[in-house]
């Protein structure tokens, strides 16, 4: 039997969501890419959805001096939002990945595994960069800021190139057992023969593994 290393982990953080594991952890920079056939599917995703969000909910946003300042940590979660052209919006879900290394700040992660609100796979990875740790520009939480760039190509034969943002993520749990992702930013689609300008809008919401 082959097992899906990247389906067994989000099933594992899914199912222990209030654990809160440290180390010296080094930020995710990839997300693991797996055979079409080993991909989550839109169901899998939204039961790690239905099993994450209520603890997320119900744990207010970790106050800054709760966040630890040195170590790191890993974090699985899901991403659900939406893909903008004039007339035409694209719901998709997908898993994300972040490392946040407090000693120094840094956060790197990735968000992939996209898929439609149909069902249908959307291949490609989106980066986070240059991400880091804003201890400074929140008087009681400490903010995650990070540039969130990719190319998405959908079942469609359209290229997707993303160039956004996070600038509020942030800490939730009495020491930052999860997080809370918001993204957005611009979006060029091309087919071939026309290309379009549009936005996009994604929330991840993570557990510490």
């Amino acid at each position: 039997m082959t097992v899906n290393p990247l389906r067994t982990a989000i099933s594992v953080t899914a199912l222990a969501v209030m654990t809160a594991c440290g180390g010296a952890g080094v930020p995710v920079t990839t997300l693991p890419q797996v055979p079409d056939n080993s991909r989550l599917s839109l169901a899998e995703i939204q039961s790690v959805q239905q099993q994450i969000a209520p603890a997320y909910d119900r744990n207010d946003p970790t106050l800054k001096q709760q966040v630890p300042v040195s170590g790191g940590s890993n974090y699985l979660g899901y991403v659900t939002g939406d893909l903008s052209v004039p007339g035409r919006r694209t719901d998709v879900a997908g898993v994300m990945q972040m490392g946040v290394d407090f000693s120094t700040d840094r956060v790197g992660g990735t968000a992939g595994n996209f898929v439609t609100s149909q069902g249908a796979p959307i291949d490609g990875v989106l980066t986070l960069s240059n991400g880091r740790l804003d201890r400074d520009l929140n008087r009681s939480q400490v903010t995650i800021r990070s540039d969130v760039d990719g190319t998405l190509r959908t079942g469609a034969g359209e290229t997707v190139r993303v160039d956004g943002v996070m600038t509020n993520g942030g800490f939730k749990g009495s020491s930052g057992q999860f997080i809370g992702a918001p993204m957005y930013g611009d979006i060029t689609v091309s087919n071939g023969n026309a290309v379009e300008g549009g936005t996009f809008g994604l929330t991840g919401i993570l557990a510490r593994e």
